[in-house]
């Protein structure tokens, strides 16, 4: 799985996620105290599910709030956005595709059949509340008492249990159909990123990027507004600026020069750079990378 987080407001953003290896599944419980957009690409095999950890805060998924009694069956291999409006809690499971299905037949006696198109799933109030416990006892056993996960016994119970509240989630729960204009934007954003990663972005207008999409500006506004947060100019300055934070972290004060990296990432004056990299993050460049040097 890889995701590029953008910051989407001003602040010091702090986060953790607690990671449970399990035999055979993957979980994860991440905790982020500012909005944020992510743009994930999730691998082919594995099924992925996601959900809110936060009754007050729903995750933003391809512009559309999920609820925090909903959780999100991903299609394989999807790309999508995903959106915090404030500090919040969400989860992912994944799992391979051949326990989801042997799991499925157990417990229904039918087959599985996968979405192509992600798919929000509203389950019964108390699989939903199962499903976010064990998750919660996982994460909290893996992070102090690690010992106990890994016992085989014990892994294997709790992916039975996993994968059966699963199965009761997805076979029992309320599909919540998207309809045919969410399905288009959502392929317009994916086009979106593609579109940025393969243009110099110094360049690239929203008229430019709206021609290129095959849409009206106004409607790429109304998209980026939805899935980002922000519009399109304000993302691709938010995208550069925690690219350039990511490399300043990573650099050795010794050699780095911040000018060459504020030009790498796009900005061709180092003032100008400066000034939207405190605003954004509430230190200078040279604060960050004095701090990486410390590190």
């Amino acid at each position: 799985m890889v995701a590029e987080f953008t910051l989407i407001r001003p602040g010091a953003f702090a986060a953790h996620a607690d990671r449970t290896e399990l035999r055979h599944m993957h979980l994860l419980q991440a905790r982020e105290s500012l909005s944020r957009v992510a743009y994930f690409a999730l691998p082919a095999d594995p099924v992925f599910i996601s959900f809110s950890a936060d009754p007050s805060l729903p995750l933003i998924w391809r512009g559309t709030v999920i609820g925090h009694d909903e959780i999100i069956l991903h299609a394989r291999g999807e790309h999508f956005h995903q959106r915090t409006d404030g500090p919040g809690r969400w989860g992912l499971i994944a799992l391979p595709l051949s326990l989801m299905a042997a799991s499925f037949r157990a417990e229904t006696g039918s087959g599985l059949i996968y979405p192509e198109s992600g798919r929000i799933i509203r389950p019964q109030p108390r699989e939903r509340k199962s499903l976010l416990r064990v998750n919660r006892q996982a994460a909290r056993l893996a992070e102090t008492r690690p010992v106990i996960v890994g016992h085989p016994e014990v892994a294997r119970a709790m992916e039975h249990e996993l994968a059966s509240l699963l199965v009761r989630c997805l076979a029992e729960g309320k599909v919540c159909p998207e309809s045919a204009a969410a399905l288009r934007a959502a392929d317009v954003m994916q086009r979106f990123e593609s579109v940025l990663a393969a243009s110099p972005q110094r360049g690239l207008t929203a008229a430019k990027c709206a021609a290129l999409l095959g849409v009206s500006p106004r409607k790429l506004h109304q998209y980026c507004l939805a899935f980002l947060g922000v519009g399109l100019r304000r993302y691709v300055q938010l995208r550069q600026l925690t690219r350039a934070r990511a490399a300043i972290r990573c650099a050795n004060p010794s050699t780095t020069r911040i000018t060459e990296l504020a030009e790498s990432a796009g900005f061709a004056r180092r003032g100008r750079f400066a000034e939207l990299y405190k605003a954004v993050f509430g230190e200078t460049p040279v604060a960050t990378l004095r701090r990486a040097g410390e590190a």
